[in-house]
């Protein structure tokens, strides 16, 4: 598990659509996610990697592209 949250995470930060804020919610859940895991919380770290994969899917605004 914690390699799979490792390459998410590495996998969603290389995504070129994404904005300011929808990268920082993805540092916070993974986060999130390897204190759930420190802890022994497989399911909430599992939850928390799904909640990031849903930030890594929000497109950015046309506005918000420059």
């Amino acid at each position: 598990m914690e390699l799979s949250l490792e390459v998410r995470f590495l996998a969603l930060c290389r995504t070129a659509h994404l904005d300011c804020r929808a990268r920082q919610d993805i540092f916070h859940l993974a986060g999130r996610s390897a204190t759930a895991l420190d802890l022994g919380h497989v399911e909430a770290a599992e939850r928390e990697l799904r909640r990031m994969e849903q930030a890594g899917a929000v497109e950015t605004p046309e506005s918000c592209r420059g």
